[in-house]
């Protein structure tokens, strides 16, 4: 192949002048009369390759699809004779009427592609240099978004109904799934097999936050950590969670003990239930706490609940205590009195 090209760069470069004050060139010119074969061209032996330009309709018979009319343009390589127009076999490179280029992989070195390098195993490989690179896709895009990076299933029919058949990374104009018209969002989201919906756990904020949550009613999922099960929780984490604060919030609270009509167990009921139990009236055992571990904001309501209720005992103590001190002044006084009487 490189020897077929050198020789076309041969050939060619003797054609082109270019004079900088005139502007004028010459070109050089197949002429070509296609059917089902490549009749003119570069070619050794059975192996044609060749830049093929043609403006009739002769060069896509036998083609369907989007490859049926409209080419202008095409490398072709071939090694047996005949043109394979039917199966396509011998597209390298294409570009049609509508400026699409397009690479088939049959005969290029597996359909890859390299860019400042030569093609690895991989489809595409960037080879950035020394210096800082990036890949920048730009765009105005629509009403909805700007610009979006899709990963497809490319066949289906073995996917369970349900499940995504695409991944998105979307940066978006319009919030669809974050609700943020303020600016523009990144928002990852699949799409259902068959059912149609979303998937859209993870959202880029304009403002900075990331929300894993999506309107349009989209299926929102759990975030794991340190495990690949997050249960029945929205975040289960598998490990130590560092915080300087920790807000709860839930119904209720146990101010219900001060009510008059709450009924204050007696010390003498708590002390029967505690050697029955080994534990409090309402507070989890250590075997239900290993087990199934606590739930901090109705734990915390549970030991209020048992604060308050201490904090009871300790103000009917405190009256029984200071009526025991009156009953002891007064029975001092009378003893006094009784000496100083004899």
């Amino acid at each position: 192949m490189h020897k077929i090209l050198f020789s076309l760069a041969a050939i060619l470069l003797p054609c082109f002048s270019v004079n900088a004050q005139t502007q004028s060139f010459t070109t050089i010119n197949f002429p070509n009369t296609y059917t089902n074969t490549i009749t003119t061209g570069l070619y050794t032996s059975n192996f044609r390759s060749g830049f093929i330009y043609q403006t009739n309709a002769s060069i896509n018979y036998g083609l369907t699809g989007p490859k049926a009319s409209l080419f202008r343009f095409r490398w072709l390589a071939h090694d047996n004779g005949t043109i394979d127009y039917a199966t396509d076999a011998d597209q390298v490179m294409f570009l049609d009427g509508n400026g699409n280029l397009n690479f088939k992989g049959t005969l290029a070195t597996g359909g890859n592609v390299g860019i400042g390098t030569a093609p690895t195993s991989e489809k595409v490989t960037i080879d950035m240099g020394a210096t800082r690179g990036s890949v920048n896709m730009i765009s105005d895009g629509d009403a909805a978004a700007y610009t979006d990076l899709k990963f497809s299933v490319k066949t289906t029919t073995g996917l369970t109904s349900g499940k995504p058949t695409a991944w998105l990374a979307s940066f978006r104009k319009d919030g669809y799934f974050s609700n943020d018209l303020t600016g523009p969002t990144l928002e990852f989201y699949a799409l259902k097999k068959d059912i149609g919906g979303y998937y859209a756990p993870l959202l880029f904020k304009s403002n900075g936050d990331v929300i894993i949550a999506g309107a349009r009613n989209a299926t929102n999922g759990s975030v794991a950590i340190g495990t690949t099960d997050p249960g029945e929780y929205k975040l289960a984490v598998k490990g130590s969670i560092g915080a300087t604060k920790v807000k709860v919030t839930l119904t209720g609270w146990a101010d219900f003990v001060f009510e008059p009509a709450y009924k204050l167990p007696s010390l003498s009921e708590l002390d029967t239930y505690i050697k029955a139990n080994k534990h409090l009236p309402g507070v989890p055992s250590a075997t239900e706490v290993e087990k199934n571990g606590i739930d901090l904001g109705e734990m915390n309501k549970v030991l209020l609940q048992k604060i308050e209720e201490l904090t009871l005992h300790l103000i009917d103590m405190k009256k029984e205590i200071g009526e025991l001190k009156q009953q002891n002044k007064r029975l001092e006084q009378e003893i006094r009195k009784e000496k100083n009487d004899n």
